[in-house]
């Protein structure tokens, strides 16, 4: 019958694995729940009436699934098998991308080839939304990357033949980071704001900026998190990795000029610090966001000479392919002195 026990390996907890029998196929499966050990025993216990339903009642089991099951059933057992192992937001991003997906494609999931996912990316691309505006192809592909799991997942469970997925071509991303100028210019503008507030706002621009967290990471985290004597932060990242951001000594000096405050060092929101960088960037004439401070510290770490792996591990980039699509522009080119050393090398030795 289906065991819940603590997995110890997740860098992510509390986290169980649940293994159970697939209650069509009676094949033994696993799978992590990142929730309480409550929740998790609640989540094994209708797994495991659903396997002993299926035993009492053999004749409502499938005889070929293949044939029978619909996208939108297909989709449902998707969405089941995901909450409780990812993050709530996920799981409605799941949702959004495959009601998307329904309403273009609504047949036997068996019937779903290579022509209906390219004509489904082609429906992406030419659709228009409510705003009047066309999607991006790096939106499509945010998509289809949720559609790809979906698949993966039907083609596991035996519904189909996983299908060739080319994602749509998507041009340089356009990186805007602010120049040393550029960040003096609207540090000065804090002066239209309350006097209670500048040297908070100041102080949380300068966090930002040396440790390229996202805003959230650094105004969201509590002191549970925070380690000074080591100089790092343990965030809730964007990819769940646990991997710290690092301080340096005068973020920790400014984190330390708020240890009174709880739960956080920050006693501030998002929309707070949102609202009032873009007021002084406004008064600067300079566009940019919060987040622009990120890629800026990307930017400034690259142009002093920082390796572009380094930077990566830095920022937390999923892989150095991304840190590259970000700062391609500004890398700086070796290629000559590497075509130098070689024919010093040639001449040399021949």
């Amino acid at each position: 019958m289906a065991t819940i026990t603590l997995y110890k390996k997740s860098k992510r907890q509390p986290c169980y694995r649940l293994s159970y029998r697939d209650p069509v196929t009676g094949k033994w499966r696993m799978k992590l729940l990142h929730t309480t050990k409550e929740q998790a025993d609640e989540i094994r216990k209708k797994v495991e009436a659903e396997f002993v339903w299926y035993q009492a009642n053999p004749e409502k089991i499938p005889g070929d699934r293949a044939e029978n099951i619909t996208v939108r059933a297909a989709r449902d057992a998707f969405i089941k098998s995901k909450q409780g192992t990812v993050k709530y937001l996920t799981v409605k991003r799941y949702e959004v991308a495959l009601d998307n997906f329904e309403l273009y494609y609504s047949d036997y999931v068996k019937a779903i080839n290579r022509q209906v996912i390219d004509g489904y990316r082609s429906h992406l691309l030419t659709d228009v939304r409510k705003d009047k505006r066309k999607r991006t192809a790096r939106g499509v592909n945010a998509e289809l990357r949720h559609v790809k799991a979906y698949l993966k997942y039907c083609s596991e469970n035996g519904w189909l033949e996983m299908p060739k997925i080319t994602m749509a071509k998507e041009l340089p991303i356009e990186v805007r980071w602010l120049t040393k100028g550029q960040v003096k210019s609207i540090k000065e503008k804090v002066t239209i704001l309350g006097e209670g507030e500048r040297q908070l706002v100041l102080d949380i621009m300068d966090v930002l900026l040396q440790t390229g967290a996202r805003a959230r990471e650094i105004i969201d985290a509590r002191w549970s998190q925070i380690n000074l004597s080591r100089k790092h932060v343990k965030p809730e990242d964007k990819g769940n990795t646990g991997k710290p951001l690092y301080l340096s000594k005068e973020s920790v000096r400014i984190l330390k000029r708020y240890k009174d405050n709880k739960p956080g060092p920050f006693p501030v929101n998002l929309d707070w610090f949102y609202w009032r960088y873009q007021k002084m960037a406004d008064a600067a004439e300079i566009e940019t966001t919060v987040h622009d401070l990120r890629r800026t510290c990307g930017a400034w770490l690259i142009q002093s000479g920082v390796d572009i792996y380094q930077v990566s591990k830095y920022l937390r980039h999923s892989s150095v392919t991304v840190t590259e699509k970000h700062y391609v522009d500004i890398l700086p080119s070796k290629l000559g002195d590497i075509a130098s050393k070689i024919g010093y090398h040639i001449a040399k030795n021949f």
